[in-house]
């Protein structure tokens, strides 16, 4: 339970709580947690996409991380496929989200809306995902389901399976999740342990207890202090760079895969500001 922080109060007098709990993404393959936090606007949900991804992914990795040649295991390494182009798709729909519909959120600055212009043009250069791509072939293919046309030239999309390539992008996916983490856009819900009461967390750090009758807000009842969702996701963005180094220790004869490429995306996620 949040920890209520005594005599503060707001200016309309509303009581102020502190909760120092790590947050928690709820992962839908598990136990539903009442603690765990939930998205509660358009860009939270395209976002938490991308953190399904992020979850396959990690676990895939973990079991290549294992192998002493995870180059050679090659029905392993295209699985790997499948939540990859999910993942990179899930950025690529963010960035979408965020310049199609601009006027939605204002509380960026224009030069970041600069940057998400730019920064969505560069990851679009590094992460293929058009139809005739190597990554989107083997996901249609022989990924997600294995095609006709597989069975009768299996070259033709065998071939393109490429754990190097794979590493790369998804250190790519990492990068771009956690810039754009760092806007303050999303907003977040969880349970607050009462039918009618509705717990939301549309300013980072800031949770909002609303009394709701009808369905509707009515008035709010009280504010805590809480870190964000965003921490949580972090986490498991910094399990998932760990996962892939581990793998690409075991790839140092294939050019361009030294571990060390991603310590500064590491570095990124251990060093972030509260």
């Amino acid at each position: 339970m949040p920890e209520a922080s005594q005599g503060e109060e707001t200016p309309r007098g509303l009581p102020v709580y502190v909760d120092s709990t790590e947050p928690e993404i709820q992962d839908p393959a598990e136990q539903r947690s009442p603690s765990a936090w939930a998205g509660s606007n358009a860009i939270s949900f395209k976002l938490l996409r991308c953190m399904e991804a992020i979850r396959d992914l990690t676990r895939m990795l973990r079991t290549m991380a294992t192998l002493q040649d995870p180059l050679s295991e090659r029905r392993g390494v295209k699985i790997l496929a499948t939540p990859l182009y999910s993942l990179a798709s899930g950025v690529r729909d963010v960035f979408h989200e965020l310049e199609g519909n601009a006027k939605a959120y204002a509380r960026l600055l224009p030069s970041q809306h600069k940057e998400l212009r730019e920064r969505a043009r560069r990851f679009t250069r590094e992460v293929p995902l058009h139809k005739t791509s190597a990554l989107r072939a083997v996901r249609d293919k022989i990924g997600a389901h294995i095609d006709r046309d597989a069975v009768l030239s299996p070259d033709k999309y065998w071939g393109r399976v490429d754990l190097p390539a794979y590493l790369r992008w998804v250190r790519a996916c990492s990068e771009e999740t956690m810039y754009l983490l760092n806007l303050d856009i999303y907003a977040w819900t969880r349970e607050s342990g009462h039918p009618d009461v509705s717990s939301l967390m549309t300013v980072d750090g800031t949770v909002v207890d609303l009394y709701i009758q009808d369905g509707k807000p009515v008035s709010p009842l009280s504010i805590t202090l809480a870190r964000s969702p965003k921490y949580g996701i972090a986490n498991e963005i910094g399990t998932l760079v760990s996962m892939c180094d581990d793998v690409a220790a075991k790839c140092e004869h294939v050019d361009g895969l030294a571990p060390e490429q991603s310590h500064e995306l590491e570095n990124k996620i251990d060093g972030r500001d509260d």
